[in-house]
């Protein structure tokens, strides 16, 4: 846990929402910087540079393991600066993993994660945050476990960030969000190379080795693992 987390575990959760709510310039700060976990090893640098060059392709964004909404957020606000009509849908049961499936990581050894391990959120903050940022317009959250609201969400995306930390989830989003990126569109992954999620890994490499015929290229940024779907076919006519 590093000093950031040890801060946050020490404050009350419903009163550091009513504080962030009520002076929202705070999480600006770099102590809070959105409430996104990807703030350390440059992940928000490699998220923005792969959001960069989707912005020119057909299609939304989509998150898997949104939480309390931070990088669907910072997702928001650069979309927002750049005038880029693209929709983020943050996917998320904004309860905490399944218990089930992290009992199976837990057993295997992959894991340790507490069982109320991302269960400071609640659908009503996020919607009350994505309000006070001003983003509401923008960012839509989707609530549910993947498996219920997925196959539901009828859109082809340029960009799916897949940050839910556990190998069947990591693995039934990719391959579910898959058929609907678009020629040229990148899947991001998280936790690659974590020791505290190592389900991660395998899920990275099962679905690379399934899909590796329809990619284009793969590998590790500095923090996250990018996926990049072939472009089109170049027409004969």
């Amino acid at each position: 846990m590093d000093w950031r987390a040890s801060v946050k575990k020490c404050i009350p959760t419903a009163l550091l929402n009513r504080a962030l709510l009520t002076f929202p310039f705070l999480y600006h700060a770099r102590l809070v910087y959105y409430e996104t976990t990807l703030r350390d090893g440059h992940g928000i640098d490699d998220l923005l540079c792969q959001l960069d060059l989707a912005l020119g392709l057909a299609g939304d964004i989509i998150e898997c393991g949104s939480s309390r909404c931070g990088a669907s957020a910072i997702m928001a606000s650069h979309v927002q600066a750049k005038h880029a009509a693209k929709t983020v849908y943050a996917c998320d049961s904004f309860e905490g993993f399944d218990r089930t499936e992290l009992a199976r990581e837990r057993q295997s050894g992959r894991t340790r994660a507490p069982e109320r391990a991302f269960t400071s959120t609640s659908y009503s903050y996020v919607r009350q945050k994505l309000r006070t940022l001003g983003l509401d317009g923008i960012v839509e959250p989707v609530k549910g476990y993947f498996r219920d609201t997925l196959p539901g969400l009828d859109r082809c995306f340029c960009l799916a960030l897949i940050d839910c930390d556990l190998r069947d989830s990591m693995l039934y989003c990719a391959q579910t969000l898959w058929p609907r990126m678009v020629p040229s569109g990148c899947m991001l992954f998280d936790d690659y190379a974590s020791e505290d999620f190592q389900g991660a890994r395998l899920a990275v490499d099962a679905f690379v080795a399934a899909r590796a015929s329809e990619i284009l290229e793969h590998g590790l940024l500095r923090r996250l693992y990018y996926v990049r779907k072939k472009p089109a076919p170049l027409s004969t006519e």
